[in-house]
């Protein structure tokens, strides 16, 4: 089988030395104008790598292990205790669990996905998730339910409109059940739901007859400007008045992003909680929607990438899945921008006089924002830029022979006189440029997720929707990529090592906070690589400069202590001369991550004595983490972690993992069933103190790192065993807005539920002794 390597490779050897970058169109034609042999076999091996990526599936076996789990989740579903909430819940989710993966593993057999989601529906019903019940019901009969027991559905989706308060919804559904021969069961439901509609139509006239008072939205005051300076520093992000820390900036909303792993997020809002995700059918699951209603708008664009999905072809390009993302999405309003063009030059060079026109930068179409991004293609070597040349063929190629994207092109487009040939130059010049404008200028969403894939179908965690048992906060503890996204706006902030800005995201949506006070005429920055505490300046300045092209001269990274904050994160004190020393070499900092198996072997060395460190004690924490389970295991764990103070100082790196690992730990086995103490929550609440601070240190206390975190603080206190200054749970709360909404709601349930209650008791009860 051909490997994109192979490919890439041969296909290199076929072409020129690229010496002379012009644009991104020149460098395409390239391509296209090899000497007879060269090209065809050039076009050869696009053709056939794109063949051999097809993956067909046995529909039939398909089809067998689809109604395997099925009918293990009926199994789980029909035994649910009818007398115990919590195990009735349990199975109710395990069932759900199990008929999600009887979905996933249908393909497109749609008599399995149509029993699917009828039974998914009905275990989501019972459990209170009367919009995705409602959803799954749509979804069995778009597949095929059969006729004569679609009543039951669209009696479960009367069921679930009720339920949801949908007047107009629940109307339809009882009229088309009025039109059905109901058995007397059913017809005595038919008749409840009547009355529940009586009684919702008399609510909602009440609620419209209630006097309505206009209140009109509170304008943010724009506190910032877009300047333009010759030079490196282009258009730049200046503050217009004194901006204070957690102050709004500006919102940006995306038309394009890419999940960074199939089947993670909602391919059309990104939402990253998905109690029912509805699949693609023909892509063998890699694509996922929240609903039909995302799936349904989303659909032009998934019609150009369903094959390529199916080919597992984007995985492979990395970025490049952006940026042909990016055309898709654009290219309509790109081609009705332009004037009359006959050949790929005339319509590149239009495009390209767009790209250098000024526009108002907070309301332009973000269609014209994103051709005027940077690209610093001129400054790649050449096998950097061959690569992205080669990758922009390949998606274009592939557009044109797997997809009808050259057809809907050949009726939206004005320019019918364009041949085919010139339309391919194009398309793939535009694929490249905006590659190269994403390499430095587009953005990743990183968020906290729980740990399980299916992690909204496990059992033992919800005790109802958005609504966590007791202790299991702490299974919120990953952070994780998401997405890639294109946001042309946010784009416009320049480059320092300390970033003054903190960024929200709300799936398709960015709201930029200062993360810092930013003083009038100042300008406003982004960190694009590590900052200053979690890099040294030689690497950021390596990253910097083969990724961004230009050297940061940030005041981070022009002062005589350029380093202090980084080191001061890296502190050992030496195992034989007892003197405190930092790592020489950026492989050293952190030796315990190293996939070559450095750790414990590994050959740092004492910058004052030379001597070699053994590492003993971290091989002694490492053996004990395995044993949480077990108290006297625990309690080992508990002492050597204190005497890691002898090696690791400060907030030190490696502290600061084993702190985290060994309270994951500890916490995973209490949800197992291990028995704690007071030495333990003694013990956890000293360490967890240790954790949070240095972390709060290193990424602030509003990062994705310092939330994830926070969940080991909130199932402590949940606990009733950690005393929470009021400070601290304020802190808490203002934390959980840096989540995306449907996160936070889960983060803000636990709270409710479980510290807040416990809290205003206590509180009340001091109260009552005062008195």
């Amino acid at each position: 089988m051909l490997t994109l390597s192979k490919v890439f490779g041969e296909q290199n050897e076929l072409i020129p030395f690229i010496d002379d970058y012009q644009n991104e169109l020149e460098t395409v034609r390239l391509l296209h104008t090899l000497p007879a042999a060269n090209q065809k076999r050039f076009n050869e091996l696009t053709n056939e790598f794109l063949d051999t990526l097809e993956d067909p599936h046995d529909l039939k076996a398909c089809a067998e292990r689809s109604r395997s789990s099925r009918e293990h989740g009926n199994a789980v579903y029909t035994n649910r205790s009818k007398t115990n909430a919590t195990d009735r819940k349990e199975s109710l989710l395990l069932a759900c669990r199990l008929y999600t993966e009887a979905i996933l593993q249908a393909e497109n057999v749609h008599e399995e996905l149509c029993l699917g989601y009828a039974n998914r529906g009905m275990a989501l019903q019972d459990f209170g998730l009367y919009k995705e019940s409602y959803e799954d019901c749509e979804c069995a009969l778009e597949y095929g339910y059969p006729q004569k027991l679609q009543h039951k559905l669209i009696m479960r989706q009367a069921h679930c409109a009720w339920k949801l308060g949908n007047v107009k919804k629940l109307a339809e559904l009882i009229a088309c059940l009025e039109q059905h021969q109901l058995n007397s069961g059913y017809a005595e439901q038919l008749a409840q739901l009547q009355q529940q509609l009586t009684l919702l139509e008399e609510q909602q006239a009440n609620d419209q007859s209630e006097d309505q008072i206009e209140i009109p939205s509170k304008l943010q005051e724009v506190n910032h400007k877009i300047s333009t300076s010759p030079g490196s520093k282009g258009r730049h992000m200046v503050a217009t008045q004194l901006i204070k820390p957690g102050d709004f900036i500006f919102k940006e909303q995306t038309a394009c992003f890419v999940p960074l792993e199939p089947g993670l997020i909602c391919q059309q809002c990104a939402a990253s909680v998905l109690y029912a995700p509805i699949p693609c059918t023909q892509c063998h699951q890699r694509v996922v929607y929240c609903s039909r209603h995302c799936r349904q708008l989303h659909g032009r664009i998934h019609s150009y990438e369903c094959a390529g999905y199916r080919k597992n072809l984007f995985t492979l390009l990395g970025v490049s899945h952006l940026a042909v993302r990016m055309v898709l999405c654009y290219m309509q309003q790109w081609l009705t921008d332009l004037g009359n063009g006959s050949n790929a030059e005339e319509l590149w060079q239009l495009l390209m006089d767009k790209a250098k026109q000024s526009y108002n930068w907070p309301t332009a179409p973000q269609h014209l924002l994103s051709l005027c991004m940077i690209s610093h293609l001129d400054k790649a070597d050449s096998a950097e830029l061959v690569y992205y040349a080669l990758s922009a063929n390949l998606l274009q190629v592939y557009l044109y022979k797997c997809t009808d994207f050259y057809e809907q092109l050949r009726i939206e487009s004005r320019h019918s006189a364009v041949a085919r040939e010139e339309w391919d130059l194009l398309i793939a010049a535009l694929i490249l440029r905006s590659a190269s404008q994403l390499i430095c200028n587009g953005h990743v969403v990183v968020t906290v997720v729980l740990r399980s894939q299916f992690h909204t179908m496990e059992p033992k965690l919800w005790r109802e929707p958005f609504h966590l048992y007791l202790g299991c906060m702490h299974k919120f503890d990953s952070v994780a990529l998401i997405s890639a996204i294109n946001l042309p706006y946010l784009a416009l902030c320049n480059h320092a090592c300390a970033s003054s800005i903190q960024l929200q995201f709300d799936g398709r949506v960015v709201n930029c906070l200062a993360a810092t006070e930013i003083k009038a005429d100042e300008e406003i920055f982004n960190c694009y690589t590590l900052d200053y505490r979690n890099s040294s300046c030689s690497m950021r300045k390596q990253h910097l400069q083969k990724t961004y092209k230009f050297e940061c001269k940030c005041s981070k990274c022009s002062c005589s202590k350029s380093d202090e904050d980084f080191l001061s994160f890296n502190r050992y004190r030496c195992e034989f001369c007892a003197k405190i020393f930092v790592p020489g070499q950026p492989e050293e900092f952190k030796w315990w991550e190293s996939e070559s198996e450095l750790a414990p072997q590994s050959t740092i060395n004492c910058s004052k004595c030379q001597a070699k460190q053994s590492f003993t004690w971290f091989e002694l924490f490492r053996d004990i983490l395995a044993l949480c389970y077990e108290q006297q295991q625990r309690r080992k764990a508990y002492k050597a972690f204190a005497e890691l103070d002898t090696w690791l100082l400060d907030y030190h790196n490696l502290k600061t993992q084993l702190a985290q690992q060994l309270i994951a730990g500890c916490l995973t086995a209490k949800a197992d069933g291990a028995t704690w103490d007071d030495i333990d929550y003694t013990q956890l609440s000293r360490i967890l103190d240790y954790l949070l601070a240095s972390v709060e240190a290193q990424h602030g206390a509003n990062s994705m790192t310092y939330i994830s975190n926070l969940t080991y603080l909130m199932d402590l206190t949940a606990f009733g065993k950690y005393k929470c200054s009021s400070e601290q749970l304020k802190a808490m709360r203002a934390a959980f807005n840096y989540l995306p909404p449907d996160t936070k709601q889960i983060f803000v349930n636990y709270y409710n539920d479980f510290i807040e209650q416990r809290y205003a008791a206590n509180g009340k009860a001091n109260a009552n002794a005062n008195a």
